[in-house]
């Protein structure tokens, strides 16, 4: 094995599922494999170690002739689509889909729709990953994926930053800059979404206002990332406005670094509905900072409290419950003894997070893929596999050429520019709705072949019972 190719839909620093990717390549590369990434779109920032890796591409301009390749599965890309021709090792890493019902934009969910379907190209790795056991479960339920064949393998999770407290006049500064001097800190960090519920964070810190005077909600977050982001952030603001709040919410935008910020903080609240991992759990937990979070998605499993509240290392409340999230974050607030053994327990369980057991899963994934790489692919034991390949009515190797001398490039890309607002915004769509309809009549032939061939051998054994 000499060769690596990774592949995701975008890229930047401070993402984590591109801090996942970007440290995969690093243990491959310390392996010894010649590493490229590819994105189907334009990269933000990147790391310098990483940047002369990174090549754009989309499905028409890639030909996978690695010997190892992994499929980053945060949502579909036409790029993905590529990992049906792999000829090597395949690993498809899913990262998790948030459920397109809990999107706020008609655009957002249908793209989030078509991810949820896709998830079925996952028949073409030799092995998957997931984060969670949340995610393994939510890949296996999309896709059909046999679930024997997904292994979790949990984020690394850098936490250098979080071993030692700041210096007080740093922390001091900070507390200058977003004006939270005197303040109790009820901290979230994350992306600005839908499915994150800051909502039910503001609730609470409405319920709990009149008693705790001091208590303040920072958001720590891009704000202005996507269309979304900036509608939600508005309602957000109104929302704290209308409750009496709008001077005890305070929304940072994106920061560089988000580190510092754990450390002002009483506790860090997560009431997303839908978490696939939830990193600012484990930099939470790192910094000694009480978590209280929904008991939804990945959350109870990264913060082992799935066997109950004794052994868990932070508080759940119920989903889309305010007053609940209230209660718990009261608890944590006003109960020192329950706080310290969150914060005990918190400190142990992040050692299940550390870069160095994140590299010892990822080389016993492609030892064990490499072994069932032996045998064909899921795909090919599939017997609805010509239909779905069929599916697939996008003409995708197409590419805008002009054979003119001398000018062909400049009516190459008058051609792309003058037509890429009708066929981006409208036939696209329209096409990779089509071919989801096709995959889902493949996918259901499949299950009709099945039970048509379990019924036919019942038959069978009850004429040899005769």
């Amino acid at each position: 094995m000499q060769t690596a190719d990774l592949m995701i839909p975008s890229m930047r620093t401070g993402d984590a599922t591109s801090n996942h990717l970007f440290e995969t390549t690093r243990i491959l590369q310390r392996q010894g494999l010649q590493t490229n990434l590819y994105c189907n779109y334009a990269s933000g920032p990147l790391p310098e170690d990483i940047r002369p890796l990174v090549r754009q591409a989309d499905y028409a301009d890639y030909e996978p002739r690695s010997d190892l390749l992994f499929l980053e599965y945060p949502g579909w890309c036409p790029l993905a689509e590529r990992i049906a021709d792999a000829r090597g090792v395949t690993v498809f890493s899913y990262q998790g889909v948030t459920p397109p019902s809990l999107w706020a934009t008609e655009a957002g969910r249908e793209h989030l729709q078509i991810s949820e379907i896709r998830t079925q190209l996952a028949w073409f790795a030799h092995l998957a990953t997931a984060a969670s056991s949340y995610t393994a479960d939510e890949l296996h339920r999309h896709s059909g994926y046999p679930r024997e064949r997904i292994r979790v393998v949990p984020y690394s999770v850098v936490l250098d930053a979080f071993k030692e407290r700041p210096a007080p006049e740093t922390l001091d500064k900070l507390r200058g800059q977003w004006q939270v001097q005197g303040k109790r800190i009820l901290l979230y960090v994350g992306r600005v979404a839908g499915n994150k519920r800051i909502d039910l964070a503001i609730s609470a810190l409405a319920q709990l206002a009149d008693d705790n005077p001091a208590l303040h909600l920072l958001i720590v977050g891009d704000t202005e990332g996507n269309p979304d982001a900036r509608a939600l952030t508005e309602r957000l603001r109104q929302q704290a406005t209308e409750l009496g709040l709008r001077e005890r919410v305070t929304f940072t935008g994106h920061v560089d670094n988000s580190a510092s910020f754990f450390f002002l903080a009483e506790a860090l609240l997560l009431p997303s509905l839908h978490e696939g991992f939830g990193v600012p759990l484990i930099e939470a937990m790192a910094a000694r900072v009480p978590v209280v979070a929904s008991a939804s998605g990945s959350m109870p499993w990264v913060l082992d409290a799935e066997q109950g509240e004794d052994g868990s290392a932070g508080l759940l409340h119920t989903p889309s419950d305010a007053a609940d999230l209230a209660r718990q974050i009261h608890r944590v607030l006003h109960e020192p003894e329950l706080r310290a053994g969150l914060v005990a327990r918190g400190t142990r369980r992040v050692e299940a997070f550390t870069p160095a057991q994140f590299e010892r899963n990822v080389l016993q994934v492609i030892a064990e893929a490499r072994e069932l790489a032996k045998e064909p692919r899921p795909a090919a034991q599939n017997p609805a596999t010509s239909l779905y390949m069929r599916a697939d009515v996008a003409l995708r190797k197409y590419k805008v050429r002009s054979g003119a001398p001398v000018v062909g490039k400049l009516i190459e890309w008058l051609r792309v520019n003058s037509t890429s607002h009708v066929k981006e915004a409208y036939v696209d769509p329209i096409i990779e709705q089509q071919v989801n309809y096709n995959r889902l009549v493949a996918q259901e032939m499949q299950r009709l072949q099945s039970e048509v061939l379990r019924l036919k051998q019942e038959i069978a054994e009850l004429r040899n019972q005769q």
